[in-house]
């Protein structure tokens, strides 16, 4: 007979205690442990998908901007796991934006996606996001319709726009007419707006006079503005954005409707890209919007110095959306270890994420995950020799209309 514990084919009991627990530990932790192990190791992938050319080039740059001041903040590594910013232009094109998008889920294996400043580009990605699990952090784009759907992995971090456009509604009928002539760029986003301001405005009895809406890009707005003046309307409420506000904000100045007719409109109107652009025209316009760089807090001022290190001005609220979805997005990681394989544990963690942002207080709204936030009533006006936006009035924790 052979002895167990002394035969080159058997084991000892030690030998055979130990093989046991061995097996136990691999059935307790190998069916997740090589998946486990090789995300542990694997760099975050951030896919950011926004417009980089064209007439919002400079919001999605800007954004790309607030998105690495916020990682730079943190060593650009969360729950032991590098971050890695992939960056893919949408051309302000809705067809562009879902190939772009595909690439970065299908090929570049990212496990966010955000950015995207079109209203049209966003909503043409909100099925694939949902058919491929992606989590898809909208951190420009302002249509209503883009989280009405309450969609398990979207977020915005932006804003929905009757988040400015009803208060501003609210304070023009307080406070300076009941009836305004509206006007927007003609797409999406342009008549979102718009909607959502006449919904507010018109609950409280205002009138809207007419509806104006020249196409997206439009260099020369005489004829606009031509029609504008003869109808001549107490006060005007309007969105433009990007290189369109620009000229849209000199050419009423230079078509005498400066001081005539009381200008109003969406944060854009004003923010800092155009009130760099434009000057001491833009003085007198009435505009909401939910960051504001006079804001005195350690937040803001922190944010301001990080800014000024490496860029020129001051940062417009593009960069706060870009600072507040990194800030989002590695809330999400820290609640789950760094673990981005279930995505509806992550997004649970991320919807339920409360913060100070420069901008303010932010929390998420818990089915539609659009962000809740304060909106400042804004006037440009000239101190010193300086441009800036003065706080006129602010509305508190803001939801969407859509909510």
């Amino acid at each position: 007979m052979t002895k167990r514990n002394g035969s080159k084919s058997g084991l000892s009991r030690r030998q055979a205690l130990t093989t046991i627990a061995g097996a136990g530990a691999a059935l307790t932790f190998g069916m997740r442990a090589p998946a486990a192990l090789a995300q542990s190791r694997a760099p975050i992938k951030i896919g950011a998908l926004n417009s980089y050319s064209k007439v919002f080039a400079t919001e999605g740059n800007d954004n790309f901007i607030g998105m690495q001041m916020y990682f730079d903040q943190i060593g650009w590594e969360v729950a032991g796991r590098k971050i890695e910013l992939m960056k893919e232009d949408d051309e302000l094109n809705p067809q562009i934006g879902l190939q772009k998008m595909r690439k970065l889920v299908e090929s570049d294996k990212v496990d966010f996606v955000c950015g995207v400043q079109a209203s049209n580009v966003a909503m043409a990605l909100l099925d694939y996001t949902q058919q491929s699990k992606t989590l898809l952090i909208v951190s420009g784009a302002a249509a209503e319709g883009i989280t009405r759907r309450r969609l398990p992995y979207v977020f915005r971090t932006s804003l929905a726009t009757s988040q400015e456009s009803v208060p501003t509604g609210n304070w023009i009928y307080d406070n300076l007419t009941k009836e305004v002539l509206v006007t927007a760029s003609d797409y999406a986003g342009g008549r979102d707006v718009i909607d959502t301001f006449k919904v507010g405005f018109q609950k409280r009895n205002g009138k809207i006079i007419k509806e104006i809406y020249p196409p997206l890009g439009t260099n020369d707005f005489s004829a606009y503005l031509t029609e504008m003046n003869k109808i001549n309307p107490p006060a005007i409420y309007a969105f433009f954005a990007g290189s369109d506000a620009i000229r849209f904000i000199k050419q009423y100045e230079e078509y005498g409707l400066k001081g005539k007719i009381k200008l109003t409109g969406y944060g854009s109107l004003t923010d800092g890209e155009a009130l760099r652009a434009v000057g001491r025209s833009a003085v007198g316009i009435i505009a909401a919007n939910m960051y504001v760089p006079s804001l005195d807090t350690p937040e803001n001022k922190a944010f301001l110095a990080a800014y000024a290190k490496k860029h020129k001005g001051i940062p417009t609220h593009y960069v706060d959306f870009g600072f507040t979805t990194a800030r989002l997005i590695v809330e999400g990681l820290k609640a789950t270890q760094g673990d981005t394989s279930d995505k509806d544990k992550l997004s649970k963690a991320m919807a339920a994420a409360k913060f100070v942002d420069p901008r303010g207080p932010v929390s998420f709204h818990p089915q539609s995950h659009n962000i809740i936030q304060d909106i400042y009533i804004l006037e440009t006006v000239e101190t010193n020799g300086t441009i800036e936006n003065k706080v006129l009035e602010t509305a508190k924790a803001v939801g969407a209309l859509s909510d």
